[in-house]
């Protein structure tokens, strides 16, 4: 069975798995979810085709553009782009498909192309063609109720005339031609009005609720469809303004009304988480891992950085202590002593903690020799 290989990054794991299941229903072997290296490379040499799957994310890879010039060189590379990403400049004269807003329809005319161009270079026999769609039933013309003529062109809208009113007409000359075949009796001659029965109502009462019945099922399926497409756009002009490089501006879209973008932005969220503790790790900072904590509390990888800022501050060193210089008292500072008086230095303090002991001057002062004496 011819295999085929999906080249692609690991936040576009689910979009490669919907494509290589519609691959499949062509009898072909899908190879995915392989990481770069040296696995991913062996299986591309036995493919006949290679697909590279480019999104927003993808495309700033050069690991996964070094993958696809490999392939290029080994088998028939086709680039599907989705989300109006565009391939790197290497591939950009390649053979591409814009698969932007496929939801897996089978008559996506971007998808119906790809699937041919791969069935044929794989040597297999094509998709099926998609089954035609059901008719909505919105504004499609009624059959006329029986006995009415259908409009024609040019021409005044004709009504036959109906059984009921047949009836009445066959009837009334019954009735007046009645009092002929027997004369009435003799009397005054007086004018009396003749009424004609009354037609019974109801059936065109029925004709009219019928037709108002119609004109709202098919006004209210209009304007639920209008309003439907209204949401959708509104929706995604707001998940084209959401920065994917910022957490708290994904997380208010996916608490708000993501509509059909929720798995794209949890996606994104994701991939934002993992991009910025990788940031964080390469940097290995302790003010680096608290950023990442600061956007990203509830990770999984918040014990491990904890754990990281904790190491880091142990392995600081300790913060050098400056001693104080006390600037020497009159008596030891030989600066402030008069000359030929010779410095003395402080006693030690006594640690015993008894009372100090006064030691007299071992020599009384002579008084000096050219003062007179009495």
């Amino acid at each position: 069975m011819p295999s085929v290989v999906i080249i692609h990054a690991a936040e576009d794991t689910l979009p490669a798995r919907a494509l290589a299941e519609k691959l499949r229903q062509a009898q072909l072997q899908v190879v995915l979810e392989k990481s770069p290296g040296e696995e991913l490379r062996n299986a591309i040499k036995g493919a006949p085709v290679t697909i590279a799957l480019w999104s927003p994310r993808s495309s700033q890879s050069a690991e996964l553009a070094e993958e696809a010039k490999f392939a290029r060189g080994k088998t028939t590379v086709y680039h599907a782009l989705m989300q109006s990403a565009q391939a790197p400049e290497a591939f950009r004269g390649d053979r591409a498909v814009n698969l932007t807003g496929w939801r897996g329809e089978d008559e996506f005319p971007a998808w119906r192309e790809l699937a041919k161009l791969i069935t044929d270079k794989a040597g297999v026999a094509p998709l099926p063609p998609p089954a035609p769609k059901p008719p909505s039933g919105f504004f499609q013309p009624g059959r006329a109720p029986e006995g009415v003529a259908q409009p024609q062109a040019g021409g005044a809208r004709q009504q036959a005339p109906q059984p009921q009113q047949q009836a009445r007409q066959q009837a009334q000359p019954q009735q007046r031609a009645a009092p002929q075949q027997r004369p009435p009796a003799p009397q005054p001659q007086r004018s009396i009005p003749q009424h004609e029965p009354e037609p019974k109502k109801g059936g065109g009462m029925l004709v009219i609720a019928a037709v108002v019945v119609v004109l709202v099922a098919g006004l209210g399926g209009g304007g639920w469809w209008y309003m439907n497409q209204n949401s959708a756009s509104s929706t995604s002009a707001a998940w084209d303004a959401v920065s994917r490089d910022d957490a708290d501006a994904l997380r208010q879209f996916i608490d708000g009304d993501p509509g059909q973008y929720r798995q794209d932005a949890e996606q994104a969220l994701a991939a934002l988480e993992e991009r910025q503790y990788a940031a964080a790790t390469q940097t290995d900072t302790i003010e680096a891992y608290e950023a990442f904590l600061n956007d990203f509390p509830d990770s999984q990888h918040a014990t491990r950085t904890s754990g990281r800022i904790a190491e880091l501050r142990l392995a600081q060193p300790p913060a050098e202590t400056t001693t104080e210089e006390v600037p020497l008292g009159p008596e030891t500072n030989p600066d402030l002593l008069p000359p030929g008086v010779p410095a003395t230095t402080a006693p030690a303090p006594d640690t015993t903690g008894g009372p100090q002991q006064i030691t007299p001057p071992s020599e009384e002062a002579t008084p000096p020799a050219d003062l007179p004496t009495n």
